[in-house]
Parts: C-alpha cells; structure tokens; sequence
C-alpha cells in the first residue's frame, strides 16, 4: 500500500504538468500574410463592421411666386390676393411677389398689399421689365414699407453680363440671386429656361454652365405645375438624384390665382402641399432663402431639365 500511494502522486503531478504547459501555449500573434484574411481583421477596421453608406440625403426647396405686370388689366385683387396669400401661407408655404413699376406706381393699394403681405411672411422680390428700373422697384417698396430681397425675379438671359447693384435717388439695390430667365422676350415657347436645381451661372453665352466662382445664385423654378413638382419629388425619393439641395417653384397667375397654365387653384395646391409633406426631404421657402440653404449646403450645382 505504501508503495501504490508515491505512484498515485506521481501519476497526478505529471497530469498537472501537461495540462498546465497547454493553458501556457497560448496561439501566436497572427504573421502578417495572415491579415490578409477576413477573419483576422480587428472588428473595429473591418469592411464588414464599417457604417452602413448615407442613404440620399438630397433636399427639394419648393417655393412660391406671382408677378405683378404693369398693365392694369393683368393687376390682382387686393383683396382677393389677400385671402390667397392668407391661405397659402397658413400651409407653411413660403411666397414671394415680383411687382413692375407700373404696378407700384399706380395701384393705389400698393403699400397697403405690401405690408399686410409682409406681415403674413411674403418676401417683395425685384421684377422689372427694364433693366434699369431695378432700384427703383426696390426702393418704391421701401417707401411704402417694404423690404425688398435680393432676388432679380424674371430677366432676360443676355442681361446677365449687366447685372449688378444699381441706385436710385440715393438709395442702393443690390442683386444676389437670380429667378426665372427667358432667352428670348415674350415668354415664347422654347424660350424660357424651365430647369430645376440652383447653380451660378458662367456667363450669357454659357448661361447652363456653373462657375464656382461666380456672384449670382440661380435658382431654378422648373416648369411651376403641380403634377410636375410631384414627379421631381418622386424621383428624389427613388434615389435618382443625390444634388444636396434641388430647387421648384409654384408660380400664380395674378388674376385668376391659379397655377399658371393650369386650371390649378387653391384646392388643388392644398393637396399639393399635404402631399409633399409626406416626404420628409422638402422644405417649404421663398426664393431668396432656397439660395441662401444652396450656399449652406456646399453650393453644389443642380441642374435638371423639365421641359
């Protein structure tokens, strides 16, 4: 028996040994061809634990417009004007008014309607049909308690090269962004630019063209009809354009109130306007502010055909 028992221990610490010498054998740090598999790639830096890629992160500004010409037949109803502007704007719609000189000279409910419009949140861009008359608009709306923007709102296409501050009887207008534009007078078909999107453009010749360096923001109000900003946004959330920020602007005719073009009226843009707040990418602003949130964004160009 005593012999039997020094063999029992031995036998135990030997056992010990071995077990302890494989807990002590721990694998070697991995060689560095052996990196090259997946498998040995830290979690932290490998493709598969990386985040996932930005889903589109695109923006679609949708604003409103109406032009005041200077003939008095085309002229709005204060009053009528007033309860659409009322109504548009309870929508969180933003609205902007381009007003001729014609206009502002001679209706005399001028101030009246600009500062009752200022007070809902409209905007008073510059919208001339002369040039010349830039400062001029700009500075009867200060006189009558306006607070014109920065928005040359409508202008010929070969007037860009001219284009810049102006004053009149001492007061100073300066341009910033630029709306609308037509190639040729009258509103033809084919002549005006109904793009979407915001870019600056090079020059008259090379309008399209983005010049980074460039001063004039264009914001582009595509074609202003409802089914055609509702498609814009449908491509949007398809993917189809990954532009930070895309313009569309809804333009009403001053003496029907209707989507110009269009039998479209205050029923249908109400739908219009519940419809694109299902899409969580729109954002609802005048024009001079969609070219400010373009700046913001990186002042990345985009441009896109809707005629």
């Amino acid at each position: 028996m005593k012999r039997i028992l020094p063999l029992i221990l031995a036998l135990f610490l030997t056992t010990a040994c071995a077990i302890t010498s494989t807990i002590e054998a721990a694998p070697l740090p991995a060689t560095e061809a052996d990196t090259t598999s997946p498998t040995s790639v830290p979690a932290e830096t490998s493709p598969a634990a990386a985040q996932p890629a930005e889903t589109n992160t695109t923006l679609l500004y949708i604003s409103g417009t109406t032009h005041i010409e200077s003939k008095p037949q085309v002229w709005p109803d204060v009053d009528a004007f007033l309860v659409f502007l009322q109504q548009v704007t309870a929508l969180g719609m933003k609205w902007s008014i381009g007003a001729d000189i014609g206009w502002l000279e001679g209706e005399p409910r001028a101030a009246e309607l600009i500062q009752a419009s200022e007070a809902l949140g409209v905007q008073w861009d510059v919208h001339t049909h002369s040039p010349q008359d830039r400062a001029k608009a700009a500075y009867l709306i200060t006189q009558m308690g306006g607070h014109p923007n920065s928005v040359v709102s409508g202008m010929l296409v070969s007037e860009f090269s001219n284009i810049g501050p102006q004053t009149y009887q001492g007061f100073t207008w300066t341009p910033q962004v630029l709306w609308g534009g037509t190639n040729c007078p009258g509103h033809r078909p084919g002549c005006d630019d109904l793009a979407a999107g915001l870019w600056i453009p090079l020059s008259a010749e090379q309008y399209t063209t983005h010049n980074p360096n460039g001063q004039y923001v264009r914001v582009g109000g595509g074609t202003h009809q409802l089914k055609d900003g509702r498609m814009l946004a449908q491509s949007i959330a398809n993917g189809q354009y990954t532009y930070p920020v895309i313009s569309f602007t809804l333009m009403v005719a001053p003496t029907t109130l209707q989507i110009v073009e269009s039998d479209d009226g205050i029923a249908e843009i109400t739908a219009f306007v519940s419809e694109m707040n299902g899409y969580t990418f729109v954002r609802w602003a005048n024009i001079e502010e969609t070219a400010q949130a373009w700046r913001a964004a990186g002042s990345v160009p985009s441009r896109i055909e809707m005629e």
